[in-house]
């Protein structure tokens, strides 16, 4: 698990919190697909660290994230589908406690998403990880945005070989959710944009390669 070390970009500041929440097509009358992540799903513009751009860390164009290409896709099978955008570095942050601040995510559970991707973890700290604590919130905060309680829901394991990657398979299994592995794209250099970016940290997000993997297998279990 040694390439999560390489996530040198902070979980604070990554958006403002008025944008924790974002919309596609929000008055799209076609599937509601939710996506709960962190900066591989949108990190906002921080130019000290070399980022300038307000889509999924580090692709080279917001269509080439996955939120986007895995929204193109599911337009083609449904129409006129609405997407909603949950950043919650914030939560990962201080995850033991997660339950204290969902309600600056109420707009994305307000949003009754036909299908939530949990596609977060990989901000929260890893020196004495509480499994426990994450389980329990984790599923907190799915049933916080799960708001009908009829979502279908899907997790994913961190990008980087994470130990929170049990919990979230465990948590899948015992609630009947699906569940996709990602952790050998972080052990991949191909998957990432080293070599685009000054900022290891940001190098070591998923490139436009990782970004269109990730959608993959997302839409393999998507559509």
């Amino acid at each position: 698990m040694e390439q999560i070390k390489e996530n040198t970009v902070s979980a604070r500041g990554q958006l403002k919190e008025s944008e924790f929440v974002s919309f596609l097509n929000v008055q799209g009358t076609g599937k509601r697909i939710l996506f709960v992540g962190n900066s591989i799903t949108r990190h906002g513009v921080l130019t000290s660290i070399g980022w300038h751009n307000d889509w999924g860390m580090a692709a080279s164009s917001a269509d080439k994230d996955y939120v986007h290409i895995v929204s193109a896709q599911v337009k083609k099978t449904f129409k006129d589908s609405a997407f909603c955008i949950c950043q919650v570095a914030e939560w990962e942050r201080q995850y033991k406690t997660g339950k204290e601040i969902l309600s600056k995510y109420k707009t994305a559970r307000d949003f009754d998403a036909d299908i939530i991707i949990m596609r977060c973890i990989e901000n929260c700290p890893q020196d004495d990880f509480d499994h426990h604590a994450f389980r329990e919130q984790y599923k907190i905060l799915i049933d916080y945005l799960n708001s009908s309680k009829n979502a279908e829901v899907i997790l994913t394991s961190g990008f980087w070989k994470n130990v929170g990657d049990v919990d979230i398979e465990r948590i899948a299994k015992e609630s009947g959710y699906k569940y996709i592995y990602l952790g050998d794209l972080g052990e991949d250099d191909d998957m990432k944009a080293i070599g685009r970016f000054e900022h290891n940290g940001v190098a070591h997000h998923p490139g436009d390669k990782g970004m269109r993997e990730i959608a993959n297998r997302i839409l393999l279990e998507l559509l």
